[in-house]
This record gives structure tokens, C-alpha cells and sequence, in this order.
């Protein structure tokens, strides 16, 4: 019985100690890590659209979206 309790209480700090350090790596990412993250996906989804351009036979271009489109 004690055995399991302190199994139990060990893997509780463990997992304390693993959330700790994922929340300090969160709080000292820098800004351009955390711009980077953010673009990631709306990167991704746009050249998805132009390799579907590109297969599709490249009429008149892609449209690109807004959020892209000024940078």
C-alpha cells in the first residue's frame, strides 16, 4: 500500500515538475518564435492552394489570401 502511494506521489511530481518546464519554455519564447508558430498553418494552407494551381494547369494565378497578401 505505501509502495503505490509513493509511486503515485513520485509520478504527481513528475508531472508537476514536466508542466513547469513546458510552461517556462512557453513564457520565454521570444515574439519571433511565437509570429513564427502563428504563420505556420496560414503558410501551409497557401502553398497547398498553389501546388493545387500549379496541378490544375496555372490559369491566371492563385488568389492569395488577405492576411498574406500585404506582407
Amino acid at each position: 500500500m505505501r509502495e503505490r502511494l509513493r509511486k503515485g506521489k513520485a509520478e504527481q511530481e513528475r508531472r508537476a515538475q514536466q508542466a513547469a518546464r513546458r510552461a517556462e519554455e512557453i513564457m520565454s519564447a521570444s515574439y519571433s518564435q511565437m509570429r513564427k508558430a502563428e504563420r505556420a498553418p496560414r503558410e501551409a494552407d497557401y502553398r497547398a492552394g498553389m501546388l493545387k494551381w500549379r496541378i490544375e494547369g496555372g490559369g491566371l494565378g492563385p488568389r492569395r489570401p488577405c492576411t498574406l497578401a500585404g506582407r
